[in-house]
């Protein structure tokens, strides 16, 4: 393909990791790899405000065919059409929206944007998750509703409620919030047409964890004031949050805003974080699939080999102090434990994983604790995760 043009010149030239898998069948391998490219070179409010446009555009569009193809309708009848075809089986009985054409083209960041200071009023701590997170972590599209984890208790909701209500939303189901019959209030904001599903958080240790990680980003220029923030999950969360989701519904969307996500977000996540929780939720295959169709594995990998590389050093310190080290030749030394041997090699400084049972090479790093080579399977993962938390013993086994 002939290049031309500053911007088409400064393009790098893609390699297609192994495993690498577009957003769709009809997408190029390069022509993915350069939508992610763009993506990632730009901020979460950038990202957000491609899919807001994407949203309006979506809405404007709808309005349009709806008006000609309903010309005959009367304008309550033809806003109630409106509220029916975009809120579905959501949209409240005997709902009419107020406003007009151009307040309902509104989209989820400025529903956020109006939960948030109502929020922030209340005292209740929140995170947007769902497909507006994905979206400001991954690619651009449109999104149906709102998805809102809220930090609250169940007698404050009928406080909250009116508080909603007073902002004009429709909040139906707030006794059977309050007696714990239901974990959502499913809101429409009335002049505006647009929904939000109001989660009140679950009371556990990671349900915490997410909420001490939750992040804030301004969707405005310059010195950014609290009004002007939303609170997002973490994408490493959303990314836990999104497998779990669709390994229940089996949803395709879900695992293409993982893909999204990991392609966009590349080395910026923190995947021994993902990795741990993936395995508390017995989701180690998809997670490990999904980095593999992402093209990140080698990220995640590398990052996995940093971490470890001390309690590796660790076990070969174990093993010497012992006397349980070899040296078959001049300038190795070798520690054979139940699953690993490791090798120090100090004519060329490095030091080796290798696996017994097949003489798999997992790790390999440098003098100063570098790692040269990374391919840790789920089970080396699970292993060196075993052996340090049995390393700090007075008396630990062997690697």
């Amino acid at each position: 393909m002939k290049k031309s043009g500053s911007v088409v010149a400064n393009l790098p030239t893609f390699n297609v990791p192994d495993g690498y898998r577009p957003q769709a069948d009809d997408t190029s391998l390069e022509t993915d790899l350069l939508v992610f490219h763009l993506l990632h070179n730009q901020t979460v409010a950038e990202r957000l405000q491609m899919g807001a446009q994407l949203t309006r555009s979506a809405r404007q569009f709808s309005l349009t065919c709806f008006r000609q193809r309903f010309s005959h309708l009367d304008p309550t009848q033809f806003a109630r059409k409106i509220a029916e075809a975009w809120l579905q089986k959501h949209c409240p009985p005997d709902y009419i929206p107020g406003g007009s054409a151009v307040s309902w083209i509104q989209d989820s960041i400025q529903l956020a944007q109006a939960l948030h200071r109502i929020f922030m009023a209340a005292g209740i701590p929140y995170y947007v998750t769902g497909g507006v997170a994905a979206i400001a972590y991954g690619e651009a599209r449109t999104t149906q509703d709102l998805d809102v984890v809220l930090q609250v208790s169940r007698d404050a909701v009928p406080s909250l409620a009116q508080a909603l209500e007073q902002a004009g939303f429709y909040v139906p189901g707030v006794d059977a919030v309050v007696a714990g019959q239901m974990q959502i209030l499913q809101i429409t904001q009335i002049n505006t047409i647009s929904r939000a599903d109001l989660i009140v958080a679950a009371v556990n240790p990671y349900e915490a964890l997410k909420f001490a990680r939750r992040q804030a980003y301004s969707m405005t220029e310059g010195n950014p004031t609290e009004d002007d923030l939303i609170y997002l999950a973490s994408p490493e969360d959303l990314v836990v949050n999104k497998l779990r989701w669709g390994q229940r519904s089996q949803s395709q969307k879900q695992w293409r805003d993982v893909l999204g996500i990991l392609k966009t977000q590349q080395g910026a996540l923190d995947y021994n974080y993902m990795h741990q929780w993936a395995a508390e939720f017995d989701l180690s295959i998809q997670l490990e699939q999904v980095t593999l169709e992402a093209g990140v594995r080698p990220i995640a990998d590398q990052q996995w080999a940093i971490a470890t590389y001390p309690i590796i050093r660790r076990a070969f310190a174990i093993a010497q102090q012992r006397g349980r080290t070899t040296q078959p030749q001049p300038g190795l030394e070798v520690a054979d434990g139940h699953h690993y041997t490791l090798i120090q090699n100090t004519h060329i400084p490095s030091l080796q994983v290798i696996t017994k049972i097949d003489d798999r090479p997992v790790a390999q790093f440098d003098a100063q604790g570098n790692a040269i080579a990374a391919h840790p399977a789920q089970q080396d993962r699970r292993n060196w995760q075993a052996i340090a938390q049995r390393i700090d013993r007075p008396f630990p086994p062997d690697a």
